[in-house]
């Protein structure tokens, strides 16, 4: 049924069903009434993609995430939706399995869905098509990751003070010999996360072996094979440093497989652990805080779509140790 057909049944113009349905300009109460008699008698739904082509606004947000597995990124996309949803804004949520090519697909994809914003937790990848996004008029947003020379929008964590922080904290236990796991490189929280750590190591003048320091890719599979290669060295490291929860998750279970026990080795895990409150294991966190960073990101976000064009912001959170018990 077209709205046509819902203005002839109700013995209307278009124009009068189109103030109905959008809340706009004078109708009577009477007329009104019987307008939405017919759209329930005929379950009238709208061509949202036609409102949206006549509106120039699609009421969409598009959020790419690089592991939607990933609690941490789930409970921030949550409650930016939350946020969205009170403003009559709607989600289309795509997982690039930090994959550079599937984020240039996704991005090429929510383009084509003429969405409003784009928030991005970005491989590191198709700087220039993210620019051109925004170029177009397109709010984007950056968040947990950011683009060095990109004047965007940006809500990320101090990385660098929190693994600086960590590597004292290990220190200060006696531990000279750590082990560290970051993540890939072309991803701004591994680089500035393993130059924290460096940091820590050098102000107190320990040099870091190269066997000591492996790169992961922020999954569970890089943190068993990560533990693996600690646990094969002469000398194994009495504590690590893992970059992310997945490789921290992948530490525990490279152990189990081992046949190590899970108290061998102190970690300090950037990111908590789902179950980490169930055991009590040597594990100490830097505790991120991923609904304060969905609230920033979603207040931040409707702002923009209400018109405010201020300097671009950089937020900074600041994630906290919390030592094991």
């Amino acid at each position: 049924m077209t709205i046509k057909d819902v203005a002839r049944e109700a013995g209307v113009s278009t124009a009068t069903i189109s103030r109905v349905l959008n809340n706009s300009g004078y109708v009577s109460n009477d007329v009104k009434q019987q307008v939405l008699e017919v759209i329930r008698k005929f379950n009238y739904q709208p061509n949202a993609i036609a409102r949206s082509l006549k509106q120039e606004k699609s009421r969409s947000i598009g959020i790419v995430l690089p592991d939607m597995t990933n609690p941490y990124f789930m409970k921030i996309a949550r409650t930016i939706q939350q946020r969205c949803f009170q403003e009559g804004y709607h989600l289309l949520f795509i997982d690039t399995e930090e994959n550079p090519e599937k984020e240039r697909e996704a991005l090429d994809f929510l383009i084509e869905k003429r969405i409003e914003a784009l928030i991005l937790a970005g491989t590191g990848s198709n700087r220039d098509q993210i620019q051109a996004i925004s170029d177009s008029g397109i709010h984007v947003i950056l968040f947990d990751r950011r683009f060095s020379n990109l004047n965007l929008d940006t809500v990320t964590e101090d990385n660098i003070y929190a693994t600086k922080s960590a590597i004292e904290y290990l220190l200060e236990k006696m531990h000279v010999r750590i082990g560290i796991i970051h993540g890939p490189q072309t991803i701004s929280t591994a680089r500035e996360r393993r130059q924290g750590a460096i940091i820590g190591l050098e102000e107190a003048g320990i040099s870091l072996s190269s066997d000591l320091m492996i790169e992961g890719d922020y999954t569970r599979e890089s943190g068993i094979k990560a533990i693996q290669h600690f646990c094969q060295l002469p000398e194994r490291p009495t504590a690590i440093f893992s970059a992310n929860n997945e490789m921290t998750f992948g530490i525990y279970l490279g152990l189990q497989e081992l046949g190590i026990s899970l108290d061998s080795v102190e970690v300090v895990s950037f990111g908590d652990l789902e179950f980490s409150s169930l055991f009590q294991h040597k594990l100490s966190v830097i505790m991120q805080n991923p609904q304060e960073l969905g609230g920033t990101i979603g207040d931040l976000l409707i702002r923009r779509l209400n018109g405010n064009d201020d300097a671009k912001e950089n937020r900074i959170l600041m994630p906290r140790l919390v030592p094991s018990r």
